[in-house]
Protein backbone atom coordinates (compact mmCIF):
# COMPACT_ATOMS: atom_id res chain seq x y z
CA UNK A 1 0.00 0.00 0.00
CA UNK A 2 2.64 2.28 0.49
CA UNK A 3 4.47 2.15 -2.59
CA UNK A 4 1.33 2.19 -4.62
CA UNK A 5 0.52 5.92 -2.68
CA UNK A 6 4.36 7.04 -3.28
CA UNK A 7 3.70 5.87 -6.52
CA UNK A 8 0.51 7.83 -7.21
CA UNK A 9 1.87 10.25 -4.99
CA UNK A 10 -1.75 9.82 -3.16
CA UNK A 11 -2.60 13.29 -1.09
CA UNK A 12 -0.07 15.45 -3.00
CA UNK A 13 -1.84 18.13 -5.44
CA UNK A 14 -1.24 21.38 -7.45
CA UNK A 15 -3.75 24.28 -6.91
CA UNK A 16 -3.87 25.35 -10.80
CA UNK A 17 -3.80 29.04 -11.27
CA UNK A 18 -6.10 31.26 -13.63
CA UNK A 19 -4.50 31.23 -16.77
CA UNK A 20 -7.10 33.11 -18.49
CA UNK A 21 -5.96 36.41 -20.61
CA UNK A 22 -2.54 35.32 -19.91
CA UNK A 23 0.31 35.36 -23.13
CA UNK A 24 0.68 31.22 -23.88
CA UNK A 25 4.57 32.30 -23.89
CA UNK A 26 4.19 33.27 -19.87
CA UNK A 27 1.43 29.76 -19.63
CA UNK A 28 4.22 27.64 -20.61
CA UNK A 29 7.12 29.23 -17.87
CA UNK A 30 4.42 28.81 -15.33
CA UNK A 31 3.34 25.46 -15.58
CA UNK A 32 6.87 24.43 -16.51
CA UNK A 33 7.50 25.33 -13.03
CA UNK A 34 4.81 23.58 -11.39
CA UNK A 35 5.83 20.62 -13.60
CA UNK A 36 2.51 20.60 -15.44
CA UNK A 37 2.03 19.97 -19.19
CA UNK A 38 -0.36 21.76 -21.89
CA UNK A 39 -1.84 20.96 -25.07
CA UNK A 40 -3.40 23.99 -27.02
CA UNK A 41 -6.86 22.76 -28.34
CA UNK A 42 -8.13 25.46 -30.60
CA UNK A 43 -7.69 28.57 -31.36
CA UNK A 44 -10.32 30.81 -31.97
CA UNK A 45 -9.87 34.63 -33.50
CA UNK A 46 -11.48 37.60 -31.12
CA UNK A 47 -10.96 40.63 -33.14
CA UNK A 48 -9.30 43.31 -30.81
CA UNK A 49 -7.89 40.41 -28.30
CA UNK A 50 -3.71 39.85 -28.97
CA UNK A 51 -2.88 36.57 -30.66
CA UNK A 52 -2.13 33.71 -27.97
CA UNK A 53 -4.06 34.11 -24.53
CA UNK A 54 -5.37 32.01 -23.33
CA UNK A 55 -8.93 32.27 -23.32
CA UNK A 56 -9.88 29.18 -21.61
CA UNK A 57 -8.81 26.14 -19.61
CA UNK A 58 -9.23 22.27 -18.37
CA UNK A 59 -9.11 21.89 -15.69
CA UNK A 60 -10.41 25.12 -14.04
CA UNK A 61 -8.65 27.47 -12.00
CA UNK A 62 -8.58 26.41 -8.57
CA UNK A 63 -8.83 22.77 -9.19
CA UNK A 64 -6.32 20.58 -7.46
CA UNK A 65 -4.30 18.41 -10.37
CA UNK A 66 -1.27 16.20 -9.48
CA UNK A 67 2.21 17.10 -11.32
CA UNK A 68 2.88 15.87 -14.97
CA UNK A 69 -0.74 16.59 -15.32
CA UNK A 70 -2.11 17.94 -18.99
CA UNK A 71 -4.01 21.26 -18.75
CA UNK A 72 -5.97 21.95 -21.97
CA UNK A 73 -5.97 25.34 -23.26
CA UNK A 74 -8.00 27.42 -25.60
CA UNK A 75 -6.24 30.35 -26.94
CA UNK A 76 -6.59 33.53 -29.89
CA UNK A 77 -5.92 32.81 -33.07
CA UNK A 78 -2.54 34.65 -34.20
CA UNK A 79 -4.98 35.31 -37.96
CA UNK A 80 -7.92 35.94 -38.52
CA UNK A 81 -10.29 33.31 -40.68
CA UNK A 82 -10.63 34.08 -44.60
CA UNK A 83 -14.56 34.73 -45.67
CA UNK A 84 -15.37 35.15 -48.97
CA UNK A 85 -15.90 38.33 -50.65
CA UNK A 86 -19.38 38.70 -51.27
CA UNK A 87 -20.75 40.91 -55.20
CA UNK A 88 -20.99 43.95 -54.20
CA UNK A 89 -21.67 45.30 -57.74
CA UNK A 90 -24.79 46.94 -58.47
CA UNK A 91 -26.23 46.55 -55.14
CA UNK A 92 -27.80 49.66 -53.51
CA UNK A 93 -25.17 50.83 -50.87
CA UNK A 94 -27.45 50.30 -47.61
CA UNK A 95 -27.49 46.08 -49.12
CA UNK A 96 -23.80 46.31 -50.02
CA UNK A 97 -23.43 47.37 -46.46
CA UNK A 98 -25.55 44.52 -44.89
CA UNK A 99 -23.97 42.32 -47.51
CA UNK A 100 -20.21 42.94 -45.89
CA UNK A 101 -21.35 42.71 -42.24
CA UNK A 102 -23.15 39.34 -43.17
CA UNK A 103 -19.75 37.94 -44.50
CA UNK A 104 -17.42 39.36 -41.42
CA UNK A 105 -15.85 42.55 -43.18
CA UNK A 106 -16.07 46.35 -43.23
CA UNK A 107 -17.23 49.34 -45.24
CA UNK A 108 -14.06 51.63 -46.00
CA UNK A 109 -14.19 54.18 -47.82
CA UNK A 110 -17.29 55.10 -49.83
CA UNK A 111 -16.34 57.64 -52.99
CA UNK A 112 -19.53 58.77 -54.51
CA UNK A 113 -18.81 59.33 -58.49
CA UNK A 114 -20.96 60.98 -61.09
CA UNK A 115 -23.10 58.15 -62.34
CA UNK A 116 -26.66 58.00 -63.98
CA UNK A 117 -27.40 55.07 -61.36
CA UNK A 118 -27.37 56.80 -57.87
CA UNK A 119 -27.05 54.77 -55.14
CA UNK A 120 -25.66 51.78 -56.52
CA UNK A 121 -22.30 50.36 -56.37
CA UNK A 122 -19.55 50.32 -58.85
CA UNK A 123 -16.37 49.22 -57.80
CA UNK A 124 -15.76 47.38 -55.03
CA UNK A 125 -11.76 47.48 -53.47
CA UNK A 126 -9.71 45.68 -51.38
CA UNK A 127 -6.04 47.62 -50.13
CA UNK A 128 -6.76 49.81 -53.33
CA UNK A 129 -7.08 46.95 -56.02
CA UNK A 130 -10.86 45.73 -57.47
CA UNK A 131 -11.36 42.55 -55.42
CA UNK A 132 -13.66 39.60 -57.22
CA UNK A 133 -16.80 37.92 -55.49
CA UNK A 134 -15.52 34.54 -54.02
CA UNK A 135 -12.18 35.97 -53.23
CA UNK A 136 -11.05 35.14 -49.94
CA UNK A 137 -9.78 37.66 -47.59
CA UNK A 138 -9.47 38.43 -43.87
CA UNK A 139 -12.70 38.36 -41.79
CA UNK A 140 -12.47 42.26 -40.02
CA UNK A 141 -10.55 43.77 -43.79
CA UNK A 142 -12.31 47.29 -45.15
CA UNK A 143 -13.43 47.23 -48.53
CA UNK A 144 -14.22 50.49 -50.09
CA UNK A 145 -16.50 51.13 -52.76
CA UNK A 146 -17.45 53.99 -55.31
CA UNK A 147 -21.31 54.24 -55.76
CA UNK A 148 -22.90 56.21 -57.86
CA UNK A 149 -24.35 59.95 -57.21
CA UNK A 150 -26.28 60.64 -60.23
CA UNK A 151 -25.79 63.33 -62.62
CA UNK A 152 -24.46 63.14 -66.68
CA UNK A 153 -21.48 61.61 -67.68
CA UNK A 154 -21.28 63.20 -70.82
CA UNK A 155 -20.34 66.69 -70.25
CA UNK A 156 -21.30 67.94 -74.22
CA UNK A 157 -25.34 67.92 -75.47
Amino acid sequence: VFFLSKYTRHGEYITLPNLNKVQLTSVETTLKNLELNYIVIDSVYMEGSAPGLVINQNPYPGAHVKRGRNIYLYITATLPPLVEMPNLLDKSLRQAKNLLDNAGLKTGQVNMVVNPLPGFVLKQTYKGKPIDPGTKIPKGSFINMEVGKGGNTNDTI
